[in-house]
């Protein structure tokens, strides 16, 4: 065996590949290749290797100083980029992205975007979230994660080898052994159950950086002929130039497809500079793919806000083939400066660790009160800063009043515009100003979702929350159902906000009010049948739910017969249920459309027979049993004609078919009589004269 190499200049190569068919797959395919994973396993060898040899050189392992120094290599680079990607943000992407953009900084920058993002896959509504321009940062969280775990790794084998008195490399050969087995056993298992977390969870991804770290302590042992090392090194090449092709890698990774890109990434390393000749060795050690690994971390970080500022500027979905290279190009330019002028002079300066240490620190809570100022200063700002005031309407345009006095309306009425016109735009100029202000529009949400109050995922044990009056209540409402149900949360919170009633909430993401679901979440059965069970326990004075689907749905031209079983299951139990039509679904996202047509917004609309089904399902239905009221809202979104993005100057949905939480709360006049005398209550406080607020009921 040829003497073991300080430099193996193959693993640049291996690198710069990687990163390579990384951003060719983003570019051009929209789909991932197994590139990042051969990043990890390269990344276990060397850091396995790294540590072995601080504890060969010292007799002990300088956790804190390693760290400190991997810091010093990592953020400059990161932070840098992180930086400008923020800022370019801001004049890039839509407004209404920019919480979305702040959160997954600001996890990009500390390193947890990986649980950020598997957090959101489990999260109903950040399911349909665009990708963000961080979204990449999954891999480096991930990876930093890792080298934290293998520091503690190397403490307990530390521990063992002072306790046991065995040889070094045979203690983390076992430990080691053992995080692989139990990691790809639960990659394996959690891929199988819940692929979109199962991406991006550190522990699924642990093995591949084991199997880098067992490969580094052995390969020192491994003897292998030429003509083997020649087949093991092209095996290797072209099985990682394939993984892409083969796999689809965001619906099976990573589990047992990831062993493809990882054994690639193996038979390389073994085969080494065994087989000269026209060996992949040769390919991969080409002094041009060397130097491209050597930028390849930024190169990685680089590409993928370049192409999400591409989508955006030109408004388009795909790259031509030039356009991609240019993006390449671009990346690969700005990846060598960032290297050349920021990460070598900070990673090669002698500064003692404490300083650096000390710079980090310092560093980290400029950039976490920045951040936090600009949140708290400029996305969270009130509304009324922005918006106040009212303006006049003149008499011939409303219905309220017989004489030629304009009528003075408030500025933001919302769902309240009908008590003043029959034009839901209301004859208000959109100068004044709408609610929510269109950069915090995406997170005007009903407050279940910051309280985690809605699952999602595979759950069925529900997860039951208290609002409005909790502690002297009179009477007690439940908010049963799905993301349909959960946004009119905040219509229920206003109107009972001078009542004693307490709201209960038993919401679950894609569950409708139904006995039987026939789709694809056949969870949600189990749901509601425990739902359903809790309910007749605690046997609310009122029931409150969706009791139709929107168009958004296909199957649903009739209220299907679970919604009617669950009605009479409640009615043969004496609990009263308040139904309100589904809302509109549109074809596209409302944010989008808006900040699209900002000075215009009259122009996002869609027509009424697109978005809404009519006749209404409910009002198909000949007899409904005694303990149902129902409510149908709809002339609140749409005319005869159109259905309105914007309505009473405030916008009504965060995406295509949720309602905004500032929008819902302007139905609560409208709703508040009605719902109280589905209580058999009478309302303490009178917002609005029922007669001069036009309801619909089925």
């Amino acid at each position: 065996m040829p003497k073991q190499r300080k430099i193996r200049a193959e693993l640049e190569g291996l690198r710069a590949i990687a990163a390579i068919l990384v951003a060719i797959y983003h570019i051009w395919f929209n789909r991932v290749s197994g590139g990042v994973d051969v990043f990890f396993v390269v990344s276990g060898f060397l850091i396995t290797t790294s540590l072995l040899s601080m504890y060969k050189r010292n007799g002990k392992i300088l956790y804190f100083s390693y760290v400190v120094k991997l810091l010093k290599r990592l953020i400059p680079t990161a932070w840098v980029i992180g930086i400008i990607t923020f800022l370019a943000s801001l004049v890039l992407l839509p407004l209404f992205t920019r919480y979305q953009v702040l959160s997954e900084f600001l996890a990009s920058a500390f390193y947890f975007q990986n649980w950020r993002l598997a957090i959101d896959a489990v999260d109903y509504l950040a399911q349909n979230n665009d990708a963000s321009p961080y979204q990449h940062f999954w891999a480096l969280s991930i990876q930093f994660q890792f080298y934290l775990l293998w520091l503690i790794l190397f403490f307990v084998a530390v521990s063992l080898r002072k306790l046991l008195k065995i040889d070094m490399k045979k203690i983390l050969i076992a430990t080691i052994s053992i995080v692989i087995a139990a990691s790809l056993t639960y990659s394996i298992y959690l891929t199988s159950v819940n692929q979109p977390v199962a991406y991006y969870h550190t522990f699924t991804r642990v093995w591949e950086f084991g199997i880098g770290g067992i490969l580094s302590l052995v390969i020192h042992r491994i003897t292998v002929k030429k003509p083997i090392a020649w087949v093991m090194g092209w095996a290797g090449l072209i099985g990682l130039l394939s993984g892409g092709i083969l796999f689809q890698v965001s619906d099976v990774f990573p589990g047992y497809a990831a062993l493809w890109p990882v054994l690639s990434a193996v038979f390389i390393i073994i085969a080494g500079n065994h087989a000269e000749r026209f060996s992949a060795y040769k390919v991969l050690s080409w002094k041009p793919f060397v130097k491209f690994g050597g930028i390849s971390y930024a190169f990685y970080l680089w590409h993928w806000p370049l192409l999400i500022f591409y989508y955006a500027y030109f408004d388009v979905e795909n790259v031509s083939i030039l356009n991609g290279l240019a993006i390449m190009v671009i990346a690969a330019i700005l990846a060598y400066l960032t290297i050349a002028l920021i990460e070598k002079p900070i990673r090669t300066a002698e500064i003692p660790v404490w300083k650096t240490a000390g710079a980090i620190l310092a560093f980290s809570s400029i950039l976490l009160i920045s951040t936090q100022l600009y949140q708290n200063n400029v996305l969270e700002q009130k509304e009324a800063e922005d918006v106040s005031g009212s303006i006049e309407i003149a008499a011939e345009d409303t219905d309220l009043v017989e004489n030629e006095e304009p009528v003075v309306v408030p500025s933001n009425p919302g769902a309240l515009i009908k008590a003043y016109s029959d034009d839901l735009q209301g004859d208000q100029p959109f100068d004044a100003g709408f609610l929510p202000r269109l950069d915090n529009a995406s997170q005007d949400r009903a407050d279940i979702y910051p309280d985690s109050c809605i699952l999602g995922n595979k759950a069925t044990d529900p997860r039951v929350c208290e609002y409005g009056d909790v502690e002297n209540y009179t009477k007690t409402i439940s908010l049963v159902g799905g993301s349909h149900a959960a946004h009119w949360h905040p219509m229920l919170m206003e109107a009972m906000k001078d009542e004693n009633i307490r709201i209960k909430t038993y919401l679950k993401g894609n569950c409708r009010f139904t006995t039987k679901v026939e789709s694809k979440y056949t969870e949600c059965n189990d749901w509601f049948a425990n739902v359903t069970q809790l309910l007749i326990e605690d046997k609310p004075d009122l029931i409150f739910s969706v009791g139709d689907a929107g168009k958004g749905d296909d199957h649903f031209d009739v209220v299907p017969e679970g919604f009617i079983d669950a009605w009479e299951l409640f009615d043969s139990h004496d609990i009263p249920l308040f139904l309100v039509r589904d809302t509109p679904w549109y074809s596209q996202s409302v944010l989008k459309c808006i900040n699209d047509n900002v000075e215009n917004p009259e122009e996002c609309k869609e027509d009424r027979d697109e978005v809404i089904r009519d006749p209404s399902p409910m009002s198909l239905i000949e007899t409904f049993p005694d303990n149902v009221t129902t409510m149908d809202l709809t002339d609140y979104f749409c005319d005869e004609e159109y259905c309105y993005y914007v309505v009473g100057n405030v916008i009504t949905h965060f995406d295509s078919n949720h309602l905004t939480a500032t929008f819902s709360r302007t139905l609560a006049p409208i709703m508040k009589d009605k719902v109280m005398e589905a209580l058999g209550e009478t309302s303490t406080v009178t917002d609005t004269d029922e007669s001069d607020l036009p309801i619909s009921e089925s």
